[in-house]
């Protein structure tokens, strides 16, 4: 309730208005903090002092003396002793230290950029944006409340009784008569009708989702709850008002029916007697449904070995009638081994699911992600940082896009443009191009070999530059630097930069050993910087991803694969070819491995959750593909020319094909020398680019290349 304080000295009357004791008008305080809107003790508030008085009357000890009123108040001064007269003349006021004071010059006070001197000597009248002594209700309608009435005259309340009319409509008397008790019962009633009349300005601070409770859901603010629409091409540089999207923009899973679960009973049964068929001693003491898939664990006798489950894995799935199942013999942590069936019917898991709960929205992690639904129906979530880089392989129709996706969407819900920065290589150029012209972007979405080779050149040495930023500050890494020099004079924004690449192995066979080379790089010294890499690969064979990279790549995602040999490869171990598809997974951390079921998100979601990012903020980036260009052709043409160019140029024309055998047979070359030339010759329009096993084409005729050469020449 708000708080009302009587002001005896001033009693200004409202015509139409009855002199009785209830028609004065009281002072209504501002109101800046968003807890003493809602709990605010009813006591007089100094406009100097706030809260901090006492309810009784203390007078200097020359006070006392005699009784003159100038004597009793000018103790009170530092200054001068003034009189009525000179005091009005000077300040505008004869009592100005009552004059009261706005809630900016207050936080100056508490903060101590203003002396307390300086608003007591402050003349009255700057408090109108007019000096007129007439308030007019053009205005009334500029100044607060508070301003207002401790500006305006007594005469000159007629002016404004059209205003005061909508203060006080619905609080009055039949008779017309202002009553106290109604007027007190209309403020506690309508808190957010007075603050809305009168804008109370929050802190930055405050958080856009508020808990009420424990145990309720975070609410989120609504796309039309935001106080501003924006177009595209609106400009955003200090993201004050960006807004991070609402969980209302995500899908949630329908509530499921209670179904009749007879048959994991009689899958417990078929179990058991396989076991007792086989001899071995044990039976199903637990099972655990999950949205795929249900595990039975078995406890074993004493002296059976689990490799008798194992061995008989076949018979058991046989028996069982399914169409796979999958053996943990022993399960981490327990002492029973776990067989996983799948389910009847299957549950989706949607992203929306995973994303509304108080562990995700209300953690400080900035690069946490919400991946599904472990067996037992808990989410599941992991964070990059300690990743710190990740890969994600699985074969065609597994999940593995809609897992990069929310892996992305993971990112953008949680930090705003200036935070964390994307850099997303796409190959397959369909992929990623959803999330095209987000303002989180480093550079727009890159679909050529070329231009990755030069982005990732630039990430590396991004890297090198951040280490030598770390260095001059002694900062250990990103995290410490942005605790201990936040405050630094020299201090600048270092946000985490998440590289994705969506299909590695495109980028890592034709991009050639430098591509691998740049990869190794940051994958071995890019974490402490902030810089992390997420590889996604439909091929995770041996000669692609090589163990050198994997080995500082400890985080893996595997969806389902053809063989065991590229679960190998993926997981070091056998278990994702026996997965279903369609975002069941294996998520690998330092060796643990839980199954889950990834959490879908479907593209409509992906375009409302882009589109409402995009209306806030348009791209800002660091470089465009035109620069990535330009690079890659200024770093071909400082290099030297090799010497057999020319003349690997005419044979390449005479014979209208380019190969590079034959090339190194005819010229007697190795096979790198071959390649670099036949780079060159791409580079200059002779061949056209290499797509898959296709041979190069060649481009031009005798005479293009005579015009080729001789330019060449004159520019060497």
């Amino acid at each position: 309730m708000f708080g009302l304080k009587k002001k005896k000295v001033l009693e200004r009357t409202v015509p139409g208005l009855s002199r009785s004791e209830d028609s004065r008008l009281f002072f209504i305080p501002k109101i800046t903090d968003y807890e003493d809107k809602v709990t605010l003790k009813r006591r007089f508030i100094s406009p100097v002092f706030g809260k901090n008085v006492k309810d009784e009357v203390v007078l200097p000890h020359d006070a006392r003396q005699g009784g003159d009123i100038d004597k009793r108040y000018d103790p009170f001064r530092k200054n001068k002793k003034l009189t009525k007269e000179e005091a009005k003349r000077r300040y505008g006021d004869a009592y100005y230290e009552f004059n009261t004071i706005t809630n900016k010059q207050k936080d100056k006070m508490v903060k101590g950029e203003l002396d307390p001197e300086d608003i007591i000597a402050r003349p009255r009248e700057q408090i109108l944006p007019e000096t007129s002594p007439k308030m007019t209700k053009e205005v009334a309608s500029q100044v607060s409340i508070d301003d207002f009435f401790d500006a305006v005259e007594p005469s000159t309340v007629e002016d404004t009784y059209t205003t005061l009319e909508e203060m006080t409509r619905n609080i009055k008397e039949p008779d017309g008569d202002f009553d106290l008790d109604r007027f007190s019962a209309f403020v506690e009633e309508d808190v957010e009708l007075f603050a809305k009349n009168e804008p109370v300005k929050i802190k930055e601070e405050t958080p856009k989702r508020v808990v009420i409770e424990e145990d309720e859901r975070p609410v989120s603010i609504k796309p039309s709850e935001a106080p501003f629409k924006k177009t595209y091409s609106s400009s955003i540089t200090d993201y004050k008002d960006y807004y991070l999207p609402p969980v209302s923009l995500m899908k949630k899973s329908p509530i499921h029916k209670a179904s009749s679960d007879h048959w994991i009973q009689a899958n417990i049964d078929i179990i058991n007697q396989t076991l007792l068929a086989f001899d071995i001693g044990g039976e199903v003491s637990t099972f655990t449904k999950g949205p795929t898939v249900t595990r039975y664990e078995i406890a074993l006798a004493a002296g059976v070995q689990t490799k008798k489950i194992t061995s008989i894995a076949d018979n058991i799935q046989m028996n069982l009638a399914a169409h796979t199942i999958r053996i943990e013999a022993p399960i981490p942590g327990k002492t029973t081994v776990g067989i996983e069936v799948p389910n009847k019917e299957r549950e989706s898991v949607f992203f929306g699911d995973v994303i509304d709960n108080p562990k995700f929205l209300l953690s400080q992690d900035p690069l946490l992600l919400a991946i599904g639904l472990d067996i037992d129906a808990n989410p599941v979530y992991t964070s990059i940082e300690a990743m710190p880089h990740g890969l994600v392989a699985g074969s065609t129709q597994s999940g593995k896009s809609v897992a990069i996706a929310s892996i992305i969407a993971s990112i953008l819900y949680k930090n705003k443009p200036d935070q964390v920065k994307l850099l997303l290589i796409d190959p397959k150029k369909v992929d990623l191009q959803q999330f095209a012209d987000i303002p989180h972007l480093v550079t727009p979405i890159i679909d050529e070999t070329k231009m990755a080779l030069e982005a990732l050149k630039w990430t590396v040495g991004e890297m090198e530059r951040r280490y030598d930023v770390l260095k001059k500050f002694k900062s250990v890494n990103v995290k410490d630097y942005y605790e201990r020099r936040l405050h630094d004079r020299d201090f600048e924004k270092m946000p985490r930069l998440v590289i994705i690449v969506e299909e590695a192995s495109d980028l890592l066979l034709n991009g050639g050993p430098e591509v691998e080379e740049n990869i190794l790089k940051l994958t071995q010294k890019s974490r402490a910087v902030g810089i992390h890499l997420i590889l996604a690969t439909q091929r995770p064979s041996a000669d692609i991803i090589k163990g050198s990279i994997k080995a500082n790549i400890p985080t893996r995602f595997a969806f389902k694969v053809p063989t065991q040999v590229d679960s190998s490869v993926v997981l070091d171990t056998p278990g994702a070819e026996k997965l279903l598809g369609r975002g069941d997974m294996l998520l690998s951390e330092n060796g643990l491995i839980r199954r889950l079921q990834g959490a879908f998100l479907s593209p409509q979601e992906i375009e409302s959750l882009v589109e409402f990012i995009k209306n806030q903020a348009h791209p800002a980036y660091v470089f465009t593909h035109e620069t990535l260009v330009k690079t890659f052709q200024d770093s071909q043409q400082s290099s030297e020319l090799d010497e057999l160019f020319g003349e690997v140029a005419r044979y390449v024309v005479l014979e209208e094909k380019c190969s590079l055998n034959k090339i190194t047979q005819e010229f007697n070359i190795g096979f790198n020398r071959a390649t670099q030339i036949v780079s060159s010759l791409e580079l200059y329009g002779v061949v056209s680019r290499n797509v898959g096993t296709k041979p190069r084409e060649v481009m031009v005729n005798e005479k293009e290349l005579l015009r080729i050469l001789e330019g060449l020449g004159q520019q060497l």
